[in-house]
């Protein structure tokens, strides 16, 4: 059998640090939307707009990109019921 090493102060709380849920998280209120879109939360979900040329129908994945950035690490809560309407992606499970 191999002897246990001790375990310093220092060495606890750098493993600590890394199991703590959020760690490297933005809070809820700091979010920011990626560089040429705009993120928000409302009644509806998500909803995201593009900077410049609104999107179209064909860019589905590309405002599901900049939800996922804004939501950050859990992603966007992307399903069956996601749609466009008026140049505006709509994502009703919001963030996940």
């Amino acid at each position: 059998m191999h002897p246990a090493l001790p375990l310093s102060a220092a060495m606890v709380l750098a493993l600590g640090a890394c199991a703590r849920p959020g760690v490297g998280e933005a809070p809820r209120g700091a979010r920011t939307a990626p560089e040429g879109y705009a993120v928000a939360e409302g009644a509806q979900g998500l909803v995201v707009t593009r900077a410049g040329q609104p999107f179209g129908y064909a860019d589905g994945a590309e405002a599901k990109r900049a939800a996922k950035a804004w939501c950050g690490p859990r992603g966007v809560a992307s399903g069956d019921l996601d749609n466009f309407r008026e140049g505006v992606w709509l994502f009703p499970g919001g963030c996940a």
